[in-house]
């Protein structure tokens, strides 16, 4: 493998761009009940929301809270990543799939996964 060229000229356009917008949403709703409200609300598809803060995870599959390699307690949840909605700019988890990222605060380690 190999890098590649760097375009010529001063500006180097990207084929897509990006913007994200953190929206806070009701601490009673799961990850996938505020998805629908915002949805809803903003008239948008879901497939434009990336994930989310905190919370809890919503599992594709199976709960899989990682332990801590230091401690061996269970990791505290930080971040879910959807695959974004294009397949050209947008993460690979799978197909369809999810990341999730957890961290253990007192060890300083974390870890990342992800489910189809």
């Amino acid at each position: 493998m190999a890098p590649p060229a760097v375009p010529s000229g001063d500006t180097v356009l990207a084929a897509e761009t990006s913007a994200v917008t953190y929206v806070p949403m009701r601490d009673s709703d799961g990850y996938d009940e505020a998805r629908e409200r915002w949805r809803g609300e903003s008239g948008r598809p879901l497939r434009d929301v990336l994930g989310q803060l905190g919370g809890l995870p919503a599992w594709l599959q199976f709960d899989q809270t990682p332990t801590c390699s230091a401690c061996a307690l269970p990791m505290s949840f930080v971040v879910q990543l959807e695959e974004g909605h294009d397949h050209r700019t947008g993460f690979n988890f799978g197909g369809g799939g999810c990341g999730y990222g957890f961290r253990c605060r007192p060890c300083s380690t974390a870890a990342f996964l992800w489910q189809q």
